[in-house]
This record gives structure tokens, sequence and C-alpha cells, in this order.
């Protein structure tokens, strides 16, 4: 064998081990080369949301209503750690969790388990200083309400994954939320985040203002929570806007819940504030003069065979005007037979009742009047007074400002979002609307509504009292009630609409001694906070007695 030969086979068996070796680098190299690097891309390599801060929800003055703080979410890696035991003992100190709680989850997870949300900085430093192989924080935001329980109804409610659940919160969450940071992290065999760069920068949403007054509101809620701990009444609601322009200053409940805001979502039998239906078609159809009289029956009317309308108090003869005033359901029947079915049907829709507000808030209702074709002369009649009709309190509040501010129905306005206020439809000939407002004042003079007197100021506004439904007996009960005012004041130029509505008032039941003085203390404090100039004469003192 010669030299070159023997040359060859000495390099071919020297080469003999490399050649498996050869062999799995072109199978890693080439022919696995895509599914090898997607598989280490998956191990080293993370894409990241980072959660952007949601928007804060300030009231009208920029003062904060709602607003996000930075926390933490602490998770395992289930491929890390080799002793869950043991991993959860450390760990739990850290979080203020019991390691039971953390090994179970760690044991039920197929690779990662979310051990606990919503840490603070000092327990995310803690974690992060412990360097426990398989532990990991992302960061997140939580939700905080820097005034307590203020406005609850209206902003709602942040479920855990950082979507609004109910009022605002779920209305606007879309625009709250903005877009996350997406982060391309490369991480180490250890799971430690060795590199990391912002592949999208997301966006940060703006603050949202709201035309929500927060002393209004803090005012509005103060009022009816005394009431209510006092057992004065199970339940309540106050609205207060601007006439002007359809603004809402205060929505306020009581008890209150983030869950649902019963202003918009809830309907009850308005009673005798809703006389002013009645008597707004009749005075824009020019069916009623001013001095013309109905007869009261002396208290006690048969509207039809075996239907009886009855009065607190019996009277004779009433104007329109009288009528408001004394708040008779026998007058403000016949007034309405004479309007007849169609008109006060289109009076009650011009007004925006049977159709939702457009505030803005999830779950509103449009309550009910009944149609034309269902206003028999008795359903017409109770309707008239407030009975058989379903409407919530913001429709009543809109209506009341209407009149106010002398025939502009507004579509109520929530948000200071740049867009202007929505003028919905006139209601009425201004002629009638002045006329209306005054017969208003009347009450409150003289009326029913005397205990929502302001001493040197023009208040003109309406009480209400309606029998509440018994769940047992699915009839009128002749014991539990709904209680409610509703008025405008300064009368000359006004300024704020606010209506009362209490739910089963204890002892005295009627709007005029349990509402309108609610009414009467919110309307002062307002009046004080704005330094609103008087503009009538104070009244020569004179006792004030409780009236339906």
């Amino acid at each position: 064998m010669d030299l070159g030969l023997r040359l060859t086979t000495a390099a071919c068996v020297a080469a003999l081990p490399i050649l498996p070796l050869g062999a799995r680098l072109i199978d890693l190299q080439i022919l696995r080369h895509g599914s090898l690097q997607s598989r280490a891309q998956s191990e080293f390599e993370r894409v990241a949301q980072e959660a952007v801060p949601r928007a804060d929800i300030l009231d009208r003055d920029g003062r904060p209503l709602a607003v996000s703080v930075p926390c933490w979410t602490v998770f395992a890696d289930k491929a890390m750690i080799k002793d869950p035991g043991a991993f959860a003992a450390r760990l739990s100190p850290l979080i203020s969790m019991p390691a039971a709680d953390i090994a179970g989850k760690i044991r039920a997870a197929s690779r990662f388990a979310k051990l606990k949300v919503g840490l603070d900085l000092a327990q995310a430093s803690a974690v992060r200083a412990a360097r426990l192989s398989g532990a990991g924080l992302a960061p997140s935001q939580r939700r905080v309400y820097p005034n307590g329980d203020l406005a609850l109804g209206v902003l709602g409610k942040v479920g855990a994954d950082g979507r609004g659940l109910a009022g605002l919160e779920l209305a606007l969450d879309a625009r709250l939320r903005g877009t996350p940071r997406r982060l391309e992290i490369l991480r180490d065999g250890a799971g430690r985040s060795i590199y990391q760069s912002v592949a999208d920068d997301g966006s940060t949403p703006a603050p949202v203002r709201l035309t929500i007054d927060r002393d209004a509101q803090y005012l509005a809620e103060s009022a009816l929570a005394a009431g209510g701990r006092a057992g004065r009444f199970k339940g309540g609601a106050i609205a207060v806007e601007d006439p002007r322009d359809g603004e809402l200053l205060a929505l306020a409940s009581w008890p209150s819940t983030p869950l649902r805001e019963p202003l918009v979502q809830d309907a009850y039998e308005p009673g005798s504030t809703f006389k002013i239906v009645t008597a707004l078609a009749a005075l824009d159809a020019g069916l009623v003069r001013p001095d013309e009289t109905f007869f009261g029956e002396h208290g006690r009317y048969e509207v039809s065979p075996g239907v009886v309308i009855t009065d607190h108090e019996g009277q004779g003869d009433m104007t329109l005007a009288q009528i408001l005033e004394k708040s008779s359901n026998i007058g403000i029947s016949k007034v309405v037979a004479r309007v007849g079915a169609t008109r006060f049907y289109r009076m009650a829709r011009l007004l925006g009742f049977s159709t939702r507000t457009g505030a803005g808030l999830p779950g509103e209702t449009s309550g009910e009047v009944r149609p034309v074709s269902e206003l028999t002369k008795v359903a017409l009649a109770s309707s008239s007074f407030g009975y058989g009709v379903q409407v919530s309190p913001l429709q009543v509040v809109g209506a009341y400002s209407a009149v106010a501010n002398g025939g502009t129905l507004w579509e109520p306005k929530l948000l200071l979002d740049g867009q202007p206020p929505q003028a919905v439809r006139r209601v009425a000939a201004p002629e009638a609307v002045r006329s209306l407002a005054a017969m208003l004042e009347g009450v409150v003079e003289r009326g029913t509504g005397t205990r929502a007197q302001i001493p040197g100021y023009r208040v003109a506004g309406k009480t209400g009292t309606a029998r509440r439904i018994d769940p047992r007996t699915h009839r009128y009960s002749t014991t539990d009630y709904n209680a409610s005012f509703v008025g405008f004041f300064p009368a000359s130029d006004p300024r704020w609409t606010i209506l009362v509505v209490l739910n089963s008032p204890r002892g005295s039941y009627y709007g005029g001694s349990t509402a309108a003085p609610i009414f009467a203390d919110l309307a002062r404090a307002l009046l004080s906070r704005a330094g609103a100039a008087p503009d009538a004469p104070q009244p020569p003192a004179a006792a004030l007695v409780s009236r339906r």
C-alpha cells in the first residue's frame, strides 16, 4: 500500500467518530432548524403586554373620582419549581397568602399558576429581592376611588381583569382602558429577564371629566344617608340637574351600590308629580281658562260605575292652579277628561316619558305610559295623577327642567367631552310653560309644597305621593308609599332642578312632609355654595303645615 492510500485510509478512520456529530449538526441546523428555533424562542423570548393605567374619572372641576394605581400579579412557572411546598413556604410571608393555597395552585396548574393579584409596591419588591426560581411578577393596575363610596352608582365598578362591570366604568370601558404596551422580553435559562424592548408603545387614555359636581354629590348623598340611617325611609334617590343645558350635577341613592344606578335603572309610579303632563297639555291647547273652575266633589268622585277617586281633603270649586296647589286627584281627572287620551299621551312623550333619556349609563329603563288605545276613561284618569304609569327619576327631573327653562327638553349630559348640550325638542308654547311654572310656584307658596320654601328665593315645584305595590298581594298597599318632591329655583332664573324620591317613608308618608324638607335643605346648601342672589323678599315667619 503506497503512502497516499495509507494517509487517505487513516484520515477516513480518524473522521469516523465525527460523522455522527456531523449528521446531528445537519439534522439540527438544516433539517429541524425552523422547529427548534421556534421552541427556543418560546422558552427564552416572550412577548408580554404591560397594562397602561386606566383613565382617571374627574368631576366637573377636575377633582378625581376614580384613579388607577400600580400593582402587581405574582405567578409561578411550575416547570422551574422542584419542590412546590418549599417554594410556597418561602413565598407565603412575602405576599400574605397561606403556603397551602400557593402550593395547591402550583400543583393544579399545567404550567403557569396565577397566585395573587393586587400586590402593592412593598410586596412586589420583596418578591423580587427573594429571587425565587420560578416566581414572576406582572405589572398591573388597581382601580381606586379616592372619595370612598361617593357616586358609586354613577362610577360603577371594575373587575379583577381590569374591565368595567357597571356604571360609567362599563359604559366607557373601551375609552377608559386605552391600549396596553407590547414588550419583547429575552430570558435566561433560570427564567430571569435579561433584556426587554418596547415592541409597541400602546396608548394612554386621557382623563374623562363628568358634569357631576363632587360637592353637590356629597351634599345629596349626605342628606339621604342621614334620613335613611335614622330610619325615616327604606331607600331614596336624589337627582340634581342644571335646567339650562341638562348637565347632571348629582345622582345620589341610598343605600348605594356600584352595581346599579336607581335613578336611571329603576321605574316607579310617580303620583302627583305627574300632574304637570295633564296641566301642560291643557294649557298648551288652550282648553282651560285661568279663572275656570272644576268641582272637587268634596273629596269623593265616581269616575266610572264602581270606580271611585278620592282626595285627602275634600274640595269644592278649584281652578287649575288650585288643583295643583291642593294636589287634587279629582280635579286633575276632570281636566284630563277634557284634554283627552291623544293629547295626554302626546304631551307625556314630548316631556320625555316612555323613552330612554340617553344619559349614557347602562341598563336605563324607558318606563311606560299606556298607549292611546289602552287609555280607557279609568286608565286616563289614574294616569293623570301618576298611577298606572312607570317613570324613571331621571325622566321626571328632565321634564321639570323643561318647564323651568321655558319649554326645552334637554338630553341629560353626564360627560364634559367638548360636545355641546343636545336639545331634544320644544315641549309646548312658551306662554303655556310660563303659566305652568307660575302655578308650580303657587304649590310652594301656599299649597302642598310649603316645606320646600327657601326664605329670599322663589321656588317652584310639586309634591307626589303614591301607594306602592304589595309584593305579596300584587295590589296597592294601604301602608306603603313612595313620597317625592321635584322643583326648580331660583324661579326667576332657574339654575337647579332637584328631585327627591323616598321609598317607604316611616310615619308621615306625604311628599310635602318627607321629601320637600330634604329638597329645601339641599337647595339652601347649593345656593350658599354658589352665592346666588335672592330673587324674592323674605316672607314673614309662618307655621309650615305638612301637606300631601
